[in-house]
Parts: structure tokens; sequence; C-alpha cells
């Protein structure tokens, strides 16, 4: 494709810039700019540093790990301390004890098993917790010296003065010295005596709730200390369980084994393993043991369900972060804040670097370097093959790989650091083999996406797609059917009644079945697509006829596949013949003008001389018989002087020539017709009667023409109106026109026309040989049209009528022409 030159294409930096090392270069820089953008994104994204803070202390980590200490002591008194005796022994079944450590084991929180019994490890918080029951208090701590504090009160007046950032639960209230966040946050949980109720607390979001326990009379524990789903924990070997068969964490609860004597009427079974009993309008279901399971919502719907609340009041939980732990994790907190700004400085500074070089390798990609071809835009020989559609994939694969691999990010860290022993190394390599693979990524993704540019500035995106090639074949291939000319001929009003019932049959079937609804919705789209560019083909159809109608040339297109596309080829054909046709009588108009021209300019000689000889006659002393032929002569070769400077004028202002335009005054210049003509109607006898309704009408005409108009009509109602009829002349003006019409009634029957009347050489009286020559109306019709006028005739039985109609021009408007002709 040519294209035209520009002067910054020729400047030398230009020439830098897109050359092909150039791009290499870049693309490959912006590969590994684009690795090292990914990986500073993902650090700063999986960085554990709470933006919003700058202190450990207010860090969700923090909250975290506050709640989960809370939740841990609070779950500890109430499961475990409330039931071991002074010798630390559980008195509770083994599967309440087993279910509390495994709910320590699950939550990773670390314990140790002793002679004393459970002992929990901590090293970020100072911490005790105990529960007092019958004046006796049981407790867990891991603060030195504990012993030296006779009474609680008194440990935890100690406590409180040597530790800050405290929290206490006590007497079911929560206390501590840290200033409130402000952030008010709600929590809610059932209760046991009303299942259907919430209870609800707000606390601020440093802090942490009271919360609250329970048991129900089928042996199961429920703990709500801020955790959002309740922690449950089940006694398996409850007496309901031994007699009745639980499944607890379902809500299920066995029935009694149904006697086969018991299935009776009241039940009906399909498969021998369910039953429905319509007594009670319950299921019943059959296991392989013969074990029948009646299925409920939940177990306190059961008739027995009895729910007791733990007294909570006597917990005391009191957990401070120790003094060296805190510098530590402050410490680290910085160190993770830091790199997590760090991580934000290279993301943006290597994406402004990355814009820049995909704005440059997309604008500069498929860029033909070759000073001489004619081809701006040129994709190598190999990749321009390659289908659109692999790139696309390519593109697919490369973003979903950067996403997958992103949000894994921390199983790939705890991969590479079982693969390097090293920190060092283990950071290091782990961050080198990250960006080496998000640049890879991007070098499949950007590149694909470059040539994708290509192929669209190349105009090749379709061209080189194996779905369009694909369906390029089909078609080709349906072209050759019957099936195609048979719709193809069709009428276009057959085509789109068709694609109506399609589409309602469509949505008719979207509308009654789920199954097929996408599927029939993407071809009900299609269709109604489709009919949009029909109706859009339409109003191309409708233009093209507007352009026919005026004669001119349709500049739009429409496609092949179109359904008017038949239709549009007739009307081409239709416009080509009509503009030939047009052409043609033009051609032969101007022919017959210019034939006409000639004929008469030749005439002119020989008949000049003709007359110069008569006249040399008649001056000759002759005979009485031969001054009567010289008299006959003289006489016809007058007239035929007369038809031949009529017929040039004709010519001469059909063709526009001899047509001198000016501003004059289209009354006076019929009454100064009429006032020469007053001796030609008294010799006639005939009686005429002028109307003027005008005073005056100022138009745009020549006035020699027009005069011969007035008098061509005037001679022609004296020459042809019947005796003892009068003729009138009216002048009156309509709308923005002047009109002076003549009427009269026709000595002679007439047999002819309006159009033939106006054929030049005609006459009215076709039986006569003498008078005139025919050429008198269509002199005034050529005469009135080339002064921008109309001339009409008008025949109602023997009345004739002769219409002259003139545009009346303004004064302003006839200012400027006079200004212009001058």
């Amino acid at each position: 494709m040519a294209i035209k030159s520009r002067k910054f294409e020729k400047a030398e930096w230009f020439k830098i810039f897109s050359a092909k090392k150039t791009r290499i270069i870049a693309f490959i820089v912006a590969c590994v700019i684009a690795g090292g953008f990914c990986l500073s994104f993902v650090l700063y994204a999986n960085s554990h540093a709470d933006s919003s803070s700058k202190s450990y202390l207010k860090s969700e980590s923090y909250k975290l790990a506050s709640n989960e200490m809370y939740e841990e002591l609070c779950v500890t008194a109430s499961a475990y301390l409330r039931y071991v005796d002074e010798d630390q022994n559980y008195t509770q079944p083994r599967h309440l004890l087993n279910d509390y450590l495994n709910y320590l084991d699950y939550n990773r929180y670390k314990y140790k098993k002793t002679e004393d019994g459970i002992r929990l490890v901590d090293s970020q918080f100072d911490y005790y917790v105990g529960i007092t029951q019958n004046g006796e208090t049981r407790y867990l701590s891991n603060i030195k010296d504990i012993e030296n504090y006779y009474s609680e009160t008194d440990k935890i007046k100690a406590f409180k003065s040597s530790h800050k950032n405290y929290i206490l639960r006590r007497d079911n209230e929560v206390m501590s010295d840290r200033t409130s966040s402000g952030q008010i946050v709600d929590y809610y949980y059932n209760t046991a005596e009303y299942q259907d109720n919430v209870t609800e607390e707000f606390y601020a979001d440093n802090l942490v709730p009271v919360g609250g326990s329970y048991y129900d009379n089928y042996g199961r524990y429920f703990y709500n200390y801020g955790n959002y789903e309740p922690i449950a924990f089940y006694n398996v070997d409850s007496r309901y369980n031994v007699i009745k068969g639980l499944d607890l964490k379902d809500g299920l609860k066995y029935s009694d084994r149904l006697e086969d004597e018991e299935i009776g009427d009241d039940y009906d079974t399909d498969d021998g393993n369910e039953y429905y009993d319509y007594d009670n309008g319950r299921y019943y279901y059959e296991d392989d043991y013969g074990n029948a399971w009646a299925k409920c919502e939940n177990l306190y719907d059961l008739p027995d369900y009895k729910a007791t609340d733990n007294d909570d009041s006597g917990i005391t939980v009191f957990f401070a972060p120790k003094a060296e732990k805190l510098t530590a994790m402050e410490k680290e907190y910085t160190e993770a804040l830091n790199d997590m700004y760090r991580a934000k400085l290279f993301v943006i500074v290597l994406g402004v670097i990355e814009f820049m070089l995909v704005c440059y390798l997309l604008l500069i990609c498929a860029y033909n370097a070759e000073p001489e071809s004619v081809e701006r835009w040129k994709q190598g020989n190999f990749l321009k093959k390659v289908p659109t559609e692999v790139y696309l994939i390519l593109m697919v694969l490369a973003i979903t790989f950067a996403f997958v691999f992103g949000a894994c990010w921390n199983y790939y860290v705890s991969i590479t650091k079982n693969i390097f022993d090293n920190a060092l190394a283990n950071s290091v390599f782990r961050n080198i083999l990250a960006v080496a693979l998000f640049a890879l990524a991007y070098f499949a993704g950007f590149g694909s996406l470059m040539e994708f540019v290509g192929k669209i500035k190349t105009r090749s995106i379709f061209k080189e797609s194996l779905i369009c090639r694909l369906c390029k074949f089909l078609w080709r291939k349906y072209k050759e059917t019957s099936l195609y000319h048979y719709f193809h001929g069709l009428p276009l009003g057959i085509k789109l009644t068709w694609k109506f019932i399609l589409i309602f049959v469509g949505i008719f079937v979207v509308m009654s079945s789920r199954l097929t609804m996408l599927i029939l919705l993407a071809v009900e789209i299609v269709l109604c697509i489709s009919m949009l560019r029909d109706f859009s083909q339409l109003s191309k159809l409708s233009k093209q006829i507007d352009s026919l109608g005026e004669e001119k040339p349709y500049e739009g297109k429409i496609r092949k596949t179109s359904p008017v596309y038949a239709e549009s080829e007739k009307l081409n054909s239709v416009q080509d013949k009509v503009r030939e046709s047009v052409e043609q009588q033009i051609q032969s108009e101007r022919l017959k003008i210019e034939l006409v021209t000639n004929v008469s300019h030749d005439l002119k000689t020989p008949l000049t001389s003709i007359i110069s000889y008569i006249d040399l006659l008649k001056k000759m002393d002759l005979d009485d018989e031969a001054s009567s032929y010289v008299k006959i002569l003289d006489k016809k070769a007058q007239k035929l002087k007369g038809i031949v400077s009529d017929v040039f004028s004709i010519a001469k202002a059909t063709s526009g020539v001899d047509v001198n335009l000016t501003k004059l005054d289209f009354v006076m210049l019929l009454n100064q017709c009429i006032a020469d003509a007053e001796d030609k109607i008294a010799d006639s006898g005939k009686i005429v009667k002028i109307n003027i309704n005008a005073d005056s009408a100022m138009v745009m005409g020549d006035g020699d023409k027009l005069y011969r108009v007035f008098q061509n009509i005037v001679d022609n109602a004296l020459n042809y109106s019947m005796d003892g009829t009068r003729i009138f002349l009216d002048v009156y003006k309509k709308a923005d026109r002047i009109v002076f019409a003549e009427k009269n009634i026709s000595a002679t029957p007439i047999n002819f026309t309006e159009e033939e009347i106006l054929e030049r050489f005609v006459r009215g009286d076709k039986s006569r040989t003498d008078g005139g020559s025919g050429l008198g109306l269509s002199i005034s019709k050529s005469f009135t049209e080339a002064c921008g006028g109309i001339f009409n005739i008008e025949i109602d039985g023997d009345m004739f009528k002769a219409i002259v109609e003139m545009p009346i021009i303004q004064e302003d408007t006839a200012e400027k022409t006079d200004d212009k002709t001058e």
C-alpha cells in the first residue's frame, strides 16, 4: 500500500528508533523490566505490613494475633479448666479433651503435656487464664513467680503494673489500657436460651468482645469468643448417643428400626431404602445395616432438646505482649514496611519505564524501515503466516500464568526455601527465578500482542485467522449449493420475513427452555445483529434510489452477502442505462444544434447572393411576365431568409449563446409590443381584449428575445384566430411570478397536441402552403426558457392558450445581479 512521505520518517533520530536492532533491544529490555515489575508488584501485594499504620501494635497482623490469643484463652478456660480437678485431672469424657487438643492443633497453637496437665506455650504474649468455681480457682500462666501472689486480684494488679497494652476479661467485662481505635464493629452469636434470637455486642476493633458459651443435652458444646463460626465439641459417649445414636455434626438423629409388619399402607417405597410416613410427615432412610434415619433440620427442633448457658462470670483472662518480643516485632514490622515501600517505588518506576517501552513497541511494531519499499507496515514472512488465534491463545495463557503465579507466591516461597539452604541465596535466587518466569510469560504474551497489533496494521487479522478461513471455505461451499441460489433468488420481503420468523421462534424457545438457553440466546443475538445490518443495507438501497432520482452517482457500497445486493445491482444497471441514454440524448441534441447552426450558416451565403441578384433583376427593364416571376422569387427568398434567421436564433438561444440578461420591466415591454402591433391589429379586423392587472414587474431577461416572444404570440393569434371572435391578452401576478396569457378560438379545428405544436416547423393549419414557417411558437418557447421563464400551451377544444411565466426579482437581488452583469 502506497503511503505519503513524512518528514520525520527521513530524520536520523527516527531511523535509529525504527531500526530492527533497536526494536529487538527494546523488546528484551521490556521483558526484563516487566519481570521486575511483576515481582515488585507481587512483593508489594503480599507484604505483611499494613500500610495504613506505622506501628506494629496498630497493624492488622497484631489485631489478628491478639484476637486469636483471646479466643484460645477463653476456650481453654471454658472447655478445659472448667472440668479439671485439684490434681489437674480432666473429669469429662476423653472425647471432649480430644476435641480441645484437636482445636489447638488445627489452629497451630503451641502447648505441651505435663504431669500437671496441659500448658499453653506462647512466645509473643504473657498470659494468665483462670476460672473460679465454688470458691476455687484453676489457672494457667506463663508468667514467672506466679505462685508469689496469693489471690487472683493481687495477680492482676501486679500484672497490670508490669505490662502495657494488656487486655483483661473479668466478671464478663473487657478492660484494657489501650486507647480505643474509634472503629466500632459488632459481634453476634446465637444464645442457648433463645435459639432464634441473636446476641449482639459492639466493641472497638483493637479490643475484643466478651462472647459466651453453652451446651445441650445431646452432648454438644459451643464456644463463641470472637470467632465467626461457633467452635463445637462433641461428647459422643453421652447416654443419648448410646441409646438412640446421633449424627451430631450433620444434625441427624437415628430412629428405631422399622419392622416389616409396620410398613403398610402408611408408607411408600421406591427402591426399598426410602420410606415416607404420612401420619408424621417425615422421611426415613434405611442404610445397609438396617438402621433407619429420620432427618431433622436441627437437633434443637426436636421435642426433647434442651440447652444450658455456661456460667462464664468466673473466667479471668489477662494477656499482654512481651516487651522483648514486642521490640523484635516492631523492628520486623518496620523492615517489612520499608520493604513494602521499596517494592512500591520499584512498581512505580518500573511501571513508568515499562509503559513507555510498551507504547514505543506498539507504535513501531511491524514498521517497514526499508527506504525503497512502498509498504509502510510489514510483518516477517514466518510470523505473518501464524494464525491469529495462536497469538490470542498465547496472550491468554501468559496472563493466566502471571495471575496464578502471583496468587501462589507463598507456595513458591516455601518450595524455594526447601531447595536453597542459605538464606541469602534463597532470597536472591528466588527473586531471579521469579523475574525470569515473569519475563518469559511477558515475552510470550506481549510478543503475541505485538504480532496481533502488526496484523491489525497490515490489515491481515481476519485474513490470517483460522476461523475466518474456515468460515470463508464453508461459505464458498454453501454458495455452490442449490439452496444458496434458491434463497438468493427470493424477493427481499420474503428474506426479511423468514428472519423475523426465526427470531420470534428462537425467543419462544429461549423462554421455554433452560438447558439450551445460552446457545439459543447467542443465535438470537447473531440473528438480531444480522437484521440490523439488513436494515442498514436497506437504508443504503434507499439512498441509492434517491441518487438515481437525482441523477447523481451513488458513493456507498453494499456488501455482496447483503439481501439487497441483487436489487442494488439492478439499480446500478438501470442507472448506467439511464446515464447512457441521457448522454446519447444530450449528444444527439448537441449534434442537432450544431447541424442546424452549420446548415443555417452555410445557407446564408448563397441565400444572400440569390437576394442580391433578385434585387438586380428588379432594377432591370423586364416584361410583365418576367417581372411577376421576379416578384415571386423575391417573396420566397425573403421567406427563406426569415426561416434561416429563425432557425439560427433558436440554435443560439438553446445553446446559451447571444443571450444578454438585464433587468427590465415585463409589463412595460409587453405594452410596447402591443402598441407596435396596433396597425397590424387594426388591419386584421380582430377584436383584442387587453387586461393588465400589474403596473410593473421587474424580471431578468433579454429584451430583444422577450419582445420577439410577445410579437410571435400576438402574430400567431391574429393569423390563426376565428373571424368574429375575440382575442384575450391577460397580465397578472401569480405568487412570485408575472404571467402573460393569450387566449383565442382557432379558425380551424385543432387536431394537434400541446407537444406537437411546439415542435419546429409545425403549423396549426397543415393544409396551408403559405403564411408562417412553423417556428414561431418554438422560437417563443426557446427564447422564454433562455431567459429563465416558462412557456406553456394549453388546448381546450378549439380554444388555444399560450402562457408565459417569468420570475419577479426583488430589488436587492436585482441590484446584485446588475453589479455582476456590469
